[in-house]
């Protein structure tokens, strides 16, 4: 292989990387952004329902018939809002949308160095295969740390149509370059 082709290979090499890490990052910003209005849900419930009769007692008292009424309406919701809330503590929801925030910008940048790499790459081709093993080892990292928080293979697929999207690359299943976010059904970037 000539050193014009083994540059060439690199470089598109850091564009398929480059179109991995930004699929990756948007599935972790779609959980975060999932988990966080869940949060909102169970915050403005928490507080919703205490204000609200602690507002009808002090404006009412204790004794006033639509305390009871209030209390008919409040008791089935503050049940469910704390079971949603023991849910969320057990399968511990705040740390895993900080994870997914972190993981999602993280990617974000390594899609971008790999993007960096495939426009400006160096001359040489042993300075471009360090500058894209040194992203590289970034890119393995996180992978090491994004299995803890592994991505089914819907959402792979849903990360590849919006890559595939973005970059104006035709998929490998379809031969497609998507032009939205519909599904389709292709077996890399559609039934999603």
């Amino acid at each position: 292989m000539s050193e014009k082709e083994q540059h060439d290979r690199l470089r598109q090499d850091a564009w398929n990387y480059a179109l991995n890490s930004y699929g990756y990052g948007y599935i972790y910003s779609l959980r975060s952004e999932k988990l966080n209005k869940n949060l909102k849900i169970i915050t403005f419930l928490g507080i919703l329902i205490p204000v609200l009769i602690g507002g009808i007692v002090t404006t009412y008292g204790l004794t006033s018939p639509i305390l009871k009424y209030l209390l008919i309406i409040t008791a089935p919701l503050s049940i469910v809002q704390l079971i949603i809330s023991v849910w969320s503590v057990v399968a511990n929801w705040t740390t895993s949308y900080a994870y997914y925030l972190e993981t999602s910008l993280d990617n974000c940048n390594l899609s971008s160095n790999f993007e960096k790499i495939g426009k400006y790459p160096p001359q040489s081709v042993n300075d471009l295969k360090l500058e894209l093993e040194k992203v590289i080892v970034l890119r393995e990292n996180r992978d090491k740390q994004d299995n803890r928080y592994p991505l089914n293979e819907i959402e792979k697929r849903r990360g590849m149509r919006y890559s595939l999207r973005k970059y104006k690359r035709s998929c490998a299943g379809c031969d497609i370059i998507p032009v939205n976010m519909d599904s389709s059904n292709c077996g890399v970037c559609g039934k999603f």
